[in-house]
């Protein structure tokens, strides 16, 4: 099994967290044999814990994997885990993140593995005002989360509506 090390500090910036270690897991089981994970919680009214680098995050993550090049547009910079992968492939061209929430990209961005091919705009995939000229060949959805008005199948129409004709291949996270 595999497991993308990251290394991003504990912090809180707004409503957002990083903690590092298994009792931040509080209380949930552990996911696999780690001792040791990185989260990203969004505090608030209710705890929600949004990614970890988990054994199973990578593999709910294998259709990206499989197609790790030309251009490509990612939805949700989490922990910076897709970048570990990305900036190690000689054959991607350019990688646009798109993430919603200021704070996440304050806790993240200055720490994660980056080069010169990526960029990062803050945004929400779902109301970005695509460029006219925008092409990508792999679209990569990570970006849902339980307190999305939209249900999956909603979701998922949507990016296939607004990025459909931008892109070779898309897929969204476990939908």
């Amino acid at each position: 099994m595999t497991r993308i090390e990251v290394d991003i500090p504990e912090g809180t910036s707004g409503e957002y967290s990083i903690e590092i270690g298994s009792d931040a897991l509080y209380g949930r089981a552990k996911p696999d044999e780690y001792d040791s994970y990185t989260l990203l919680y969004r505090n608030g009214e209710q705890r929600l814990l949004l990614m970890l680098n988990s054994e199973s995050e990578y593999e709910e993550h294998q259709w990206l994997w499989d197609r790790m090049k030309g251009d490509i547009l990612i939805a949700g910079l989490g922990i910076g885990m897709v970048n570990e992968m990305l900036v190690e492939s000689d054959d991607v061209i350019s990688v646009t993140i798109i993430e919603k929430e200021q704070d996440v990209v304050d806790l993240v961005w200055e720490h994660c593995a980056k080069d010169d091919r990526f960029t990062l705009i803050v945004a929400d995939i779902e109301t970005w005002d695509i460029p006219d000229d925008s092409q990508w060949d792999v679209v990569w959805f990570d970006s849902w989360i339980d307190t999305n008005p939209l249900n999956k199948e909603e979701y998922r129409l949507l990016m296939k509506e607004r990025y459909g004709t931008y892109c070779d291949e898309m897929a969204c996270w476990e939908i």
